[in-house]
């Protein structure tokens, strides 16, 4: 982690959204939260960074969407064990 005060908060937020694998994409979004967490308290709300600071804010929504997205897909592929107790009944009933 201490190669992102060399990286642009924005570098790693694009790679934490294009990154395709799950887990890769959960430790990047962790690290472009640090990442821009770190940006903002170098800029610290200054009316001359105000153009950054609204990207930052819309950086902020798409990793938290993004964040919720991955957790929802998680949860999809984790099915209810319900479900399959449900079809072994209907077999053995037969």
């Amino acid at each position: 982690m201490s190669d992102l005060q060399f990286v642009s908060w924005k570098e790693v937020f694009l790679k934490a959204l294009d990154e395709k694998d799950r887990n890769k994409a959960a430790l990047l979004l962790h690290d472009a939260d640090l990442a821009i967490f770190r940006r903002q308290q170098e800029l610290d709300d200054s009316p001359l960074h105000r153009e950054e600071l609204s990207a930052i804010a819309v950086a902020i929504e798409a990793l938290r969407v993004t964040r919720r997205a991955l957790n929802a897909i998680d949860k999809s592929t984790v099915g209810p064990p319900q479900a399959e107790g449900n079809h072994a009944n209907e077999t053995t009933d037969k």
